[in-house]
């Protein structure tokens, strides 16, 4: 569940089964979710916008994000920390790549094992960019890394499974942020509670 019952509510069987068939995200992650969906809103607000309608600001978001250095390594702006998760935000289809090798490389050779769950933010699915490291990604799973790859639009979200298991199945898209349905969800550090 996502909530702590602490005042003694009483709860029914459908709300009980409701909340478990809902993935429990960390809240921070909700957080930076929806500061990007903000960011990406304002963007496309013809009286927010001054000059080029296509020039997004980066630096504006990271800024705003910062926070979130507080929780997980952030990747690509200095990388430090040594905690047991890592964000990378990747909102440029041609970074693509790059977010991945940044997430592969932070695991693999940079964070000495402590790194054990890593997500990607980003606007974009560009499925050769991501399964190019599928080889990387299992050997990674192998020894208790998980990728979870989250795909933001101004209008919902929902994590994209880069494992087989979930083959088949349905995405659990989000509106705002009434809560994931669908999926599993994450597993490990603060995922299902």
């Amino acid at each position: 569940m996502t909530e702590k019952n602490d005042n003694l509510e009483r709860w029914t069987v459908s709300e009980v089964l409701e909340a478990m068939s809902k993935p429990g995200y960390p809240e921070y992650i909700v957080k930076a979710v929806e500061q990007i969906q903000l960011w990406m809103k304002e963007g496309l607000d013809p009286s927010v916008q001054s000059g080029d309608p296509f020039h997004a600001d980066y630096d504006r978001l990271y800024y705003q994000l910062d926070w979130l250095r507080n929780h997980v390594t952030f990747l690509g702006e200095d990388g430090q920390g040594a905690f047991s998760e890592a964000i990378v935000v990747s909102l440029d289809p041609g970074d693509q790549d790059e977010a991945m090798r940044m997430a592969v490389d932070h695991v693999a050779i940079f964070s000495d094992g402590e790194c054990k769950r890593v997500w990607i933010l980003s606007d974009s699915w560009l499925p050769g960019e991501i399964f190019r490291y599928r080889r990387h990604l299992e050997t990674l799973r192998a020894r208790g890394v998980d990728f979870h790859f989250l795909l933001i639009t101004p209008e919902g979200w929902t994590e994209i499974p880069l494992y087989g298991e979930n083959q088949g199945e349905l995405l659990g898209w989000q509106r705002g942020a009434t809560g994931v349905t669908g999926n599993e969800g994450p597993k490990g550090k603060e995922g299902n509670k």
